[in-house]
């Protein structure tokens, strides 16, 4: 009897193993191993860490006379990586997640345009919109966020 019962339990934890949803048995992306992982939440991570580092190179500008050295050093670390965030943020295999690295690509957009207002206004060529501009790219961004799914 005791063996009768062994097996029963055995069946009924494979019948329940092999019945319970894929989610619970796979670590696979969703949406099958044939599809690729998803490319949306690496370009979100590159574009904010882009943003960073324009925040980083902008506060240079809030003593005057800029450091040329210092911000020429700032500047090509920007635009690294505002280029890794901009290759990173291309393809998507969903609708939402191609939305959402276009709304990233935008705030990339502007990032180069504070960059490129920045250098002037380092060489003091001009004003800096520093705030103005950081709004508006983080709102991009938290668009994209949202279009990711990504809260």
């Amino acid at each position: 009897m005791r063996n009768f019962l062994i097996f029963v339990a055995a069946i009924v934890l494979a019948v329940w193993y092999f019945r319970r949803p894929p989610s619970e048995t796979s670590t696979a992306p969703a949406g099958g191993g044939a599809s690729a992982p998803s490319r949306g939440p690496g370009c979100l991570s590159a574009a904010e860490s882009a943003n960073r580092s324009l925040s980083d190179a902008t506060r240079l500008l809030l003593s005057m006379p800029v450091d040329a050295s210092r911000w020429s050093d700032a500047e090509s670390v920007v635009h690294s990586a505002i280029s890794r965030a901009e290759s990173t943020c291309s393809g998507g295999s969903t609708e939402a997640e191609r939305e959402g690295m276009e709304t990233a690509r935008d705030a990339l957009s502007l990032m180069r345009t504070a960059l490129a207002e920045g250098a002037k206004a380092a060489a003091g060529a001009g004003g800096f919109q520093g705030a103005v501009r950081q709004e508006a790219i983080d709102n991009r961004l938290a668009s994209a966020r949202a279009k990711l799914g990504l809260r």
